[in-house]
């Protein structure tokens, strides 16, 4: 187990939306071992996530997007996903909120953290805050679709038991949109 470390060389390979460098790291081990790692790193800012969800119709509301990195992973043509994005330097609880009226219309009453997870701690830097919202008809305030030039979002409500099928059925790949659905069932929310 790492007991210290420090990094000692950091070179940018790329600098466009997020940063991308090669970084070497020098580890003190709790036993007295020492040893070096020399990773490409993908510098990618914080987030936010939110799983929306209508306890009365029993559906979860997620968007439906053009994916680039899953399309050349796999070529998939749309990934399904809790509404979420970059905080952008607002605290993560705003950030949930303005996602969620952005992509999906829906304003967000009630909102509860749920989790924080590093989403491929390996080689990214992100970190996302995880949430969970209800929503009813009267929160849904606009069509929402996004906001950004490079956005085309559809949203999508699914049923609980269809969503926890999806999972299995490898219709929803998404990390953060299992892990939600999963900490939703785990806690009761879909009843």
């Amino acid at each position: 187990m790492a007991e210290s470390a420090h990094v000692v060389a950091e070179r940018t390979l790329a600098s466009g939306r997020f940063r991308l460098t090669r970084t070497a790291v020098e580890i003190d081990e709790a036993d007295g071992a020492h040893r070096a790692l020399d990773h490409e790193i993908y510098h990618h800012g914080p987030a936010a996530a939110v799983l929306l969800y209508d306890p009365t119709r029993r559906v979860v509301l997620l968007v439906k997007q053009f994916r680039l990195a899953a399309y050349l992973a796999d070529g998939s043509l749309a990934m399904l996903e809790a509404c979420a994005g970059m905080l952008d330097g607002d605290a993560p609880e705003d950030c949930a909120r303005r996602e969620a009226q952005e992509e999906t219309g829906v304003r967000i009453a009630t909102l509860r953290r749920a989790f924080d997870a590093f989403s491929s701690p390996g080689s990214l830097t992100e970190k996302i805050a995880c949430f969970v919202a209800p929503y009813g008809a009267d929160d849904r305030i606009g069509a929402g679709g996004g906001v950004d030039a490079d956005e085309h979002i559809e949203t999508v409500e699914i049923g609980f038991d269809e969503a926890e099928a999806m999972i299995a059925a490898g219709a929803i790949r998404d990390a953060k949109t299992i892990a939600l659905v999963y900490y939703a069932k785990a806690t009761g929310l879909f009843g």
